[in-house]
C-alpha cells in the first residue's frame, strides 16, 4: 500500500511541476503568414527615422486584397509589438483618397508620403522587387513611434526595387496622448478643489461679519 501511495505522490508532484512549468512558459509568437514565407532579415534602419520594429522579409508581394494575403498581412502586423489589430479591409486602404493609404510611387525621390500626418504608433508595409541586400521580391512591415512629434513622411535610405507601400494605422494628433489626458484630469481636479475652497470662504465671511 505504501508503495502505491508513494507512486501516486510522485505522479502528483510531477503533474504539479509540469503545470507550473507550462504556466511559466510564454505563449508562442504569432506564426508567420501561411503563404508568405518569413525569410527574416528585415531591416528596421532602412528608413529615416528608424523603425522601432519590423516583420519580414516575406517572399512575394503580399500587399494586396486576396483572401490569403489579407491573412498574411494581418499575421505579419500581429507579430509586431503593440496592440494594433488590422481589420483586413484592403478595399478601404486601396480605395482611399486624400489621404491615399496605398502608394505606388515615391515623392521627392525617396519619401513614403501618404498625404497624412503621421503621429504616435504608425505601421507601414512595403514591397520591394529587390530590396537593398540579398533579398529579392519581398514584403516588409515597419512599426514607428512618432510620439507627440508629428511627421509628414518616412524616407527610404535605399529605394532599390521599391514597388508599393500601405499605411495601416497612425495616431490622430487631435486626440491627446494618455499622459496628456492624465494631466488634464489632474488640472480639472485641482480647479474643482480650488473652486470649492473659494465658495466655503465666501460663505464664512458673512457669518463672521
Amino acid at each position: 500500500m505504501r508503495t502505491i501511495k508513494n507512486a501516486w505522490r510522485s505522479f502528483a508532484v510531477i503533474g504539479l511541476s509540469a503545470a507550473a512549468l507550462a504556466a511559466a512558459t510564454p505563449a508562442l509568437a504569432t506564426p508567420p503568414p501561411p503563404d508568405g514565407t518569413n525569410i527574416g532579415g528585415c531591416d528596421s534602419t532602412l528608413t529615416t527615422p528608424d523603425a522601432i520594429a519590423c516583420a519580414g522579409y516575406y517572399t512575394g508581394n503580399i500587399l494586396n486584397g486576396s483572401a490569403t494575403d489579407i491573412l498574411n498581412q494581418q499575421n505579419a502586423i500581429a507579430s509586431l509589438p503593440g496592440s494594433f489589430t488590422w481589420d483586413g479591409n484592403w478595399s478601404a486602404l486601396e480605395g482611399s483618397v486624400s489621404p491615399d493609404l496605398v502608394i505606388t510611387a515615391l515623392t521627392n525621390t525617396n519619401q513614403l508620403n501618404f498625404g497624412e500626418t503621421l503621429f504616435g504608433i504608425t505601421i507601414i508595409g512595403a514591397h520591394f522587387g529587390n530590396v537593398a541586400g540579398d533579398a529579392g521580391n519581398v514584403s516588409v512591415f515597419w512599426e514607428f513611434d512618432f510620439g507627440t512629434a508629428a511627421a509628414d513622411f518616412v524616407s527610404l535610405d535605399n529605394i532599390q526595387g521599391f514597388s508599393n507601400a500601405a499605411l495601416y494605422t497612425t495616431g490622430d494628433p487631435r486626440l491627446p496622448e494618455p499622459g496628456t489626458w492624465a494631466m488634464m484630469l489632474l488640472g480639472f481636479g485641482a480647479a474643482g478643489v480650488a473652486m470649492r475652497r473659494s465658495r466655503r470662504k465666501s460663505r464664512l465671511v458673512p457669518q463672521l461679519a
